[in-house]
């Protein structure tokens, strides 16, 4: 199976959520981060990762460097650098600088598009037991954060209101369960459809032997 259709797939689909997501980042579609929180966090920044992600995977394993395989063995090291910068984003003060500052915001589109690069590469070296525990701290990270917007009566981002933060709060969690779902759901797909040729070639290998 020729896999350029699905690379030139992957290649026009992340090009155009880039896109999107650095529109929101200028005028006029810049007062929708600057003015809520939820677009800002649950909006622009998924769909950053989510770009690069896709831009990653247009690219031929082939064509990236030896080193880098032994760098990321694996998935761990694309992992651990993934979440750092996740958990970078997530202060308040970082999301108060991004909004403030057009240096700061430029960094963020940047960096979550590596992140996104760094989650698709980590992702198809990783085991599934690898994948289950990055998702599930990033997940319990998310779910801990969101509660912690709904319940607080602060504000932890000078940029947003209190009803700004219960929005992003409540789209935090609704994130965090689609996360869950995500993967579940992929997982299966690649299990199943990596499971078909070796169970179509046993299967044929049974029948050769029956037959002789």
């Amino acid at each position: 199976m020729n896999p350029w259709p699905i690379r030139s797939r992957s290649l026009a689909a992340g090009m155009v959520l880039a896109a999107l997501a650095c529109a929101l980042s200028l005028p006029p579609a810049r007062m929708l981060i600057e003015q809520s929180m939820l677009w800002h966090m649950v909006v622009q920044m998924p769909m950053l990762v989510v770009a690069g992600s896709l831009l990653m995977q247009s690219v031929p394993a082939a064509r990236l460097p030896e080193s880098l395989a032994r760098w990321n063995a694996y998935g761990l090291t694309g992992f651990i650098a993934a979440q750092g910068i996740i958990v970078y984003w997530m202060l308040p003060l970082a999301i108060d600088r991004a909004v403030v500052l057009p240096a700061t915001d430029v960094l963020k589109i940047v960096s979550l598009l590596a992140c996104g690069a760094l989650l698709a590469r980590a992702f198809a070296r990783s085991a599934v037991v690898v994948q289950l525990f990055f998702l599930g701290y990033t997940v319990s990270m998310l779910g801990s954060a969101g509660l912690y917007l709904l319940s607080t009566t602060r504000r932890l981002c000078n940029a947003y209101s209190l009803e700004s933060q219960f929005s992003a709060g409540v789209s935090m969690l609704i994130l965090a369960s689609a996360l869950t779902i995500a993967w579940a759901g992929f997982t299966l797909r690649r299990r199943e459809g990596s499971g078909t040729p070796e169970h179509g070639a046993n299967r044929g290998a049974r029948q050769r032997l029956h037959t002789n």
